[in-house]
């Protein structure tokens, strides 16, 4: 039986960890940059509105008062509004204190700037204070619009922050459950394998003991190499189970065939890192072990239309159920949830007999690239 070429392990592109890219979200923007930009655009439309008024002196130096006075008194509704946010003020009783408080700054504004005006013109007439009541009123609105902005500001970025906390205690958890699962089946996998090399030793065969435990100890130093990576190429996973075969292969001698189809383009395919060895493991210790005669385990993988098409089928005794012919073993039920958990209802595993009364295992997920 020959192998396909064991490609050595390339340089591993970094894993895009959900927790990192968090760092890399939309930040809100600060609200100071919003602020100068609105009153700019605020003044120039004003100044574009009075053109046509521009040789009535009074009325355009009340105005350029009018703007400088409550771009002044902004200031004031600033540390209102942000004294209101940081004692946790519910919405409707700070609105009520803006509103408030943007009227009270919005008649001083309005005060100012007549008097300005009436400075400039040297007019003798009185201040009319019905006038000033009613002239209030737009330096009110434009002052409660200011506090609307800085309040919608704040929430929105609390409701990012929340969201941006949601999402990365997701993301870690989601993490942690990959973590576990795979840590699950290293044990099992290094369980059997001591067993098969005790056998060996049982049986006085020390050559073929010594070879397991090499290869063994290549093959962990391979599989525990880069703990936090989750997601390796196609070429790599392969390279790992044939690592694994070969363990088999001194064990079970000719007994074992491997027959290896993929395709180019699959072969550069990110996969969940550990996820032919478990099931190839389940082919050959349910499979093949119990077939008299030995028998094949073939390993195909094609991408066809965006997704990764991955088939493990194996030789089994005529007559017996194969322990995983339910899908309900360790190995198939592991990798079943770790798909789940990486590509949700587009990740899946199915197990089923083939036409050739083979036990057949088929797995199906998105074809995405490592880089």
């Amino acid at each position: 039986m020959a192998y396909a070429q064991t490609v050595p392990q390339e340089e591993r592109a970094p894993y895009n960890n959900p927790v990192h890219q968090l760092a890399l979200q939309r930040r809100v923007p600060s609200f100071w940059p919003l602020q100068i930009g609105a009153w700019t655009l605020y003044g120039l439309a004003t100044a574009i509105s009075y053109i046509p008024f521009r040789h009535m002196r009074g009325q355009v130096v009340y105005k350029a008062a009018f703007l400088c006075t409550t771009f002044l008194a902004s200031f004031v509704v600033h540390a209102s509004c942000r004294f209101l946010w940081r004692r946790s003020f519910r919405l409707a009783p700070a609105l009520v204190v803006s509103v408030v408080l943007s009227y009270i700054l919005g008649v001083g504004c309005t005060v100012v700037s007549a008097l300005v005006s009436l400075h400039v013109e040297r007019s003798k007439l009185p201040l009319s204070w019905s006038l000033v009541a009613a002239e209030a009123f737009e330096a009110t609105i434009v002052l409660i619009a200011w506090s609307a902005l800085y309040f919608g500001i704040k929430h929105y970025g609390t409701v990012e922050e929340q969201r941006g906390r949601l999402v990365a205690s997701e993301a870690t958890a989601r993490e942690a459950q990959l973590q576990a699962l795979r840590y699950q089946l290293q044990p099992h996998f290094l369980f059997n394998t001591l067993n098969a090399i005790s056998a060996l030793v049982v049986s006085k065969q020390p050559d073929l003991a010594t070879e397991m435990i090499a290869k063994l100890a290549a093959l962990l130093r391979n599989t525990l190499s880069f703990p936090e990576t989750h997601l390796v190429t196609l070429r790599e996973e392969l390279a790992i189970t044939e690592e694994y075969l070969s363990i088999e292969q001194v064990r079970f001698g000719p007994r074992l065939a491997v027959s290896l189809s993929v395709s180019a383009k699959a072969y550069d395919a990110e996969v969940p890192r550990f996820l032919l060895q478990p099931i190839v493991e389940n082919a050959i210790r349910h499979g093949i072990a119990r077939c008299p005669n030995g028998g094949e385990v073939a390993i195909r993988a094609s991408a066809v239309a965006a997704q990764l098409h991955i088939e493990i089928e194996n030789d089994r005794s005529q007559g017996t159920q194969h322990a995983g012919e339910k899908g309900d073993g360790l190995g198939l039920a592991n990798t079943r949830t770790r798909l789940e958990t990486l590509y949700g209802a587009k990740g899946s595993l199915t197990v089923s007999t083939s036409p050739r009364d083979r036990f057949l295992v088929s797995i199906q997920f998105p074809l995405t690239t490592i880089g």
